[in-house]
């Protein structure tokens, strides 16, 4: 029975731990550690992991997929992008990601959304403006909102593991 218990604390805290690491290839990570919480709750009958302390991993999760898909936007805002820019940065973001899956899997994607935001950002924006200048600049406040959105949402998964681990032990 001890060996059953290792093995399954091992499993929770690599699932948690790898919540973590897919935030950048697009997967959302803070679902997979609730799922995790979940499951670990179920299992010693939410002794441990309880209701309320799932509730919270919920909103926060929920919170941290809002909070990536803005920052990316506010950014390009700031950096001058019109609404088609900012519009033109989600679409070149999801579009970069399902185009770079195939050619380097896992670091194509998180690749692809990047350059994907900073050339759909940029595009639009020079459909819309007709300055090249401008549309580098916004392309690169799009590329830079991607990155600051997943840095982000790492930060707020890894809070919530810290979260779980203090429920825990």
């Amino acid at each position: 029975m001890i060996v059953l218990e290792v093995l399954g604390q091992m499993l929770f805290w690599i699932v948690m731990i790898a919540g973590i690491v897919v935030i950048p290839f697009g997967i959302p990570g803070t679902f997979l550690i609730l799922t995790s919480a979940f499951v670990y709750g179920w299992v010693t009958a939410f002794s441990e992991v309880t209701w309320s302390l799932l509730g919270i991993l919920f909103l926060i999760a929920l919170l941290a997929e809002v909070l990536e898909f803005f920052i990316g936007v506010a950014t390009t805002g700031k950096y001058g992008g019109s609404k088609q820019a900012m519009f033109g940065a989600i679409v070149g973001s999801i579009a970069g990601a399902i185009w770079g899956t195939p050619l380097l899997p896992l670091v194509g994607t998180l690749i692809g959304a990047f350059a994907g935001a900073f050339a759909g950002a940029a595009c639009f924006e020079y459909f819309t403006s007709q300055d090249f200048d401008k549309a580098l600049r916004v392309g690169f406040g799009a590329f830079l909102g991607a990155v600051g959105g997943k840095f982000t949402k790492i930060a707020v998964a890894t809070a919530m593991v810290v979260m779980v681990g203090f429920s825990v032990f």
